[in-house]
């Protein structure tokens, strides 16, 4: 995270110290056991298959799932049975997650969506990210529970990767990095190694001294990003060592979900992260979702998909320990695909799709089967129905593991009436 014209910002006074810190006069409450509460998302871009992940194996649906998609559709036997739910199986290529699920730490959330859907990715993706649909505001939701409430830390929001999700863009500074160890602040490109450490620390002496008149917010964002920075300097990827034996995989997506635990492990330092978010891309399965001959090859790209998140899950549960008392891990995606199948092996942008929710608070348990099932006899425009509002989890989230007040929620959620999911008490 290069940041060689930060300097020249800092000296134009062009940084204010409010928006970097990600405070505001509105407190939140620490949760229900008074710990500090996180929250990691991802968002899945391109719109993961919910059919294909949370299969309907009721014996009805599964028939309906297999006519719709007679060369797009996981064979009965291949899926994984959910202990206790007779409804659903997963995808083969989910195997990690069961063992989450045993455990009662895992929320399946099937037919998730929002009303007069989208099929737009750059429309349903700023519904979902703004949690407003119909793109009557810009700023993310994520950035507004950050900048509407106060926590302890010096950075409370932080972008695992190398862009910033619409989610977390707004009043507040958020910061992104594949790796935040490797932070620095360069000042000059034409200054050798010596010269450019002296001339850094000219600029740290100089924000170090008492502010001027006029000049306290522009003091403060300097001293604060240095101690952002200097606050990052033990959290370099390479050198992190998971704990309890978890093993990410070597993808991309694995190690940002490492680099997530790696910031979120933060018993002993003031930097506070609360809230991550990550993106997995590559959902946008429109041909070669699966190979019709071996519809559950490993090397098919859904099937490659799935396994890296359920790997990665897997491994951030067990590396965090019993940090997961504090934790939610949220995987959403913009849409579902359609229910039916096209002809290049593939399928196109749908609606209701699949939410995950792991944490040691969940109520481990599928949601929207049997009664709730909008069914595959009753489809909308050609796609699987929603019956829950992506913005109800949210909310849950934010009510009841947070703990943000519903005059608060309002601001953060506008426009919205809340209707209890059930993942948490």
């Amino acid at each position: 995270m290069k940041r060689r014209t930060l300097l020249k910002a800092l000296a134009g006074g062009t940084l204010l110290s409010a928006p970097l810190l990600g405070r505001s006069n509105t407190p939140k409450a620490m949760g229900k056991r008074g710990s500090l509460k996180k929250l990691v998302v991802v968002f899945q871009r391109g719109g993961n298959d919910g059919l294909n992940t949370l299969i309907p194996v009721n014996p009805s649906e599964y028939n309906l799932y297999q006519n719709l998609r007679p060369d797009v559709h996981i064979p009965n036997a291949d899926i994984l049975s959910i202990p206790g739910n007779s409804f659903f199986g997963l995808h083969p290529a989910l195997s990690e997650l069961i063992p989450i699920y045993q455990a009662g730490s895992l929320g399946l959330i099937h037919a998730v969506g929002y009303p007069n859907p989208d099929r737009s990715h750059f429309e349903s993706q700023a519904y979902m990210e703004t949690a407003v649909p119909g793109n009557s505001l810009m700023g993310g939701w994520l950035n507004r529970y950050l900048s509407e409430t106060s926590g302890p830390g010096l950075i409370r929001g932080l972008s695992v990767g190398y862009n910033i999700p619409q989610s977390v863009t707004g009043s507040l500074a958020v910061p992104v990095s594949a790796n935040f160890g490797t932070s620095d602040i360069s000042v000059d490109y034409t200054l050798n190694s010596s010269e450019e450490l002296a001339y850094e620390q000219k600029i740290r002496d100089l924000f170090a001294m008492a502010p001027s008149p006029g000049n306290m917010e522009v003091y403060g964002t300097g001293g604060k990003i240095f101690q952002m920075i200097d606050s990052f300097s033990d959290r370099n990827l390479n050198n992190y060592v998971p704990e309890n034996g978890a093993n990410y995989p070597s993808s991309s997506f694995g190690s940002r979900v490492k680099h997530a635990a790696q910031m979120l492990k933060d018993d002993s330092s003031f930097l506070g992260v609360e809230v991550i978010t990550i993106d997995q891309g590559g959902f946008d399965t429109h041909a070669n979702q699966l190979n019709p001959a071996n519809p559950t090859a490993t090397d098919g790209t859904h099937y490659g998909l799935l396994r890296d998140l359920s790997r990665s899950m897997r491994a951030f549960f067990g590396d965090m320990g019993t940090r997961m008392n504090d934790v939610i891990f949220l995987v959403v995606s913009e849409f579902g695909r359609r229910a039916y199948q096209n002809l290049s092996n593939g399928t196109d942008h749908g609606t209701g799709g699949v939410a995950l929710v792991m944490g040691h608070s969940v109520n481990g348990q599928v949601f929207n089967g049997g009664s709730n099932w909008p069914g595959l006899d009753n489809l909308y425009q050609g796609d699987l129905n929603w019956a829950t509002d992506f913005r109800d989890i949210y909310w849950e989230i934010l009510s009841r593991h947070i703990g943000v007040d519903n005059a608060t929620l309002n601001t953060i959620i506008p426009g919205h009436t809340y209707s209890p999911v059930g993942f948490l008490s």
